[in-house]
């Protein structure tokens, strides 16, 4: 017997979702300590040549305790499409979803390690209809999430990024290593950063993942991040691919 997060009525999960955000509201307003929240928005989108993909809007607001542990609560719409073969039947999924979590941020000088645990919900159309799919119409699970993102050297970045939900027992691994390469001695109000990424995403019925490179555009001034994605793709439904994606991450 596969393992499920226990599944919740919509007004169960409604009510979750509400407390998370207000999770995410209450830590803008300084704390007793005098650190003041940050606020983070990121938002981008996947797609391969198969007309399947993922686009996303979050919100991040991290409250700094002490110089070693925030408290950070996020919440990201997302909208979700992919495509499935019921016996010789293709099928196409429209997925449009709403995931929110809370956690503690930990840092380590030029480290952080995020542990995130929340509800993830979504309301997918099946077409044509698939009667024997699990993910028709509204489904809603726990959610578990975590991060790290280390500068190894002063120009060096590392991230990784795992998370399961229990709608369809679905993990997704990112990695991320990359390189500035241009503006070393921060004169320029602007860097370049290039780097190589892999993802791998997968449940009992599905295995897909990827093998691709980035450049990232950072301005200073703003802290604002631009990156441009690309690479191999290969999943269990259809093969060899490609992929593109766009990813913009913006920190007041």
């Amino acid at each position: 017997m596969r393992y499920r997060f226990p599944s919740m009525r919509k007004e169960g999960a409604v009510k979750l979702c509400c407390v998370l955000c207000a999770c995410c509201l209450f830590a803008i307003f300084p704390c007793p300590a005098g650190h003041a929240a940050d606020v983070f928005i990121f938002t981008g989108g996947e797609f391969d040549g198969r007309e399947q993909g993922f686009a996303y809007f979050g919100v991040d607001v991290t409250q700094r305790i002490n110089e070693t542990v925030a408290v950070a609560g996020r919440v990201m719409p997302s909208y979700l499409t992919y495509k499935y073969y019921s016996g010789n039947t293709l099928i196409k999924a429209n997925s449009p979803g709403l995931s929110a979590v809370a956690g503690v941020k930990l840092y380590w000088s030029q480290t952080m390690l995020g542990i995130y645990g929340g509800a993830d919900f979504r309301n997918t159309d099946l077409s044509p209809d698939d009667l024997s799919s699990s993910m028709r119409g509204s489904t809603s699970s726990g959610l578990i999430q975590g991060e790290l993102d280390s500068w190894l050297t002063a120009r060096t970045n590392l991230y990784v990024f795992a998370s399961y939900t229990g709608i369809n027992n679905f993990s997704y691994e990112l990695g991320r290593l990359k390189q500035q390469i241009t503006n070393l001695d921060y004169k320029e109000p602007y860097s370049i950063l290039l780097g190589v990424e892999q993802f791998i995403g997968r449940n009992s019925d599905f295995n897909g993942q990827g093998y691709g490179g980035m450049v990232e555009f950072y301005y200073i001034p703003e802290k604002i991040s631009l990156a441009l994605r690309g690479g191999y793709k290969h999943d269990s439904t259809f093969g060899d691919g490609y992929y593109v994606g766009l990813q913009l991450y913006k920190a007041f």
